[in-house]
């Protein structure tokens, strides 16, 4: 169930972030990490590029939908 919830975000959101994933459904970082892993494993999702986050100042992964 939360694995189709984190599929929909990044399918409605084009390129996310698991940062914005989770502002988006009010969720703990630690929540979508681990379901966007199993989808990437799942063949469901895909790396689309990086991002520097503002608010760790760290570049991230931008998550696409397949």
């Amino acid at each position: 169930m939360k694995q189709k919830t984190v599929y929909g975000v990044i399918k409605n959101k084009g390129k996310v972030t698991n940062r914005m994933i989770a502002k988006h459904l009010g969720w703990d970082i630690n929540r979508v990490t681990g379901r966007v892993t199993e989808l990437v494993n799942l063949g469901m999702v895909t790396a689309e590029g990086t991002h520097k986050d503002k608010q760790t100042n760290r570049t991230v992964t931008l998550w696409k939908a397949l």
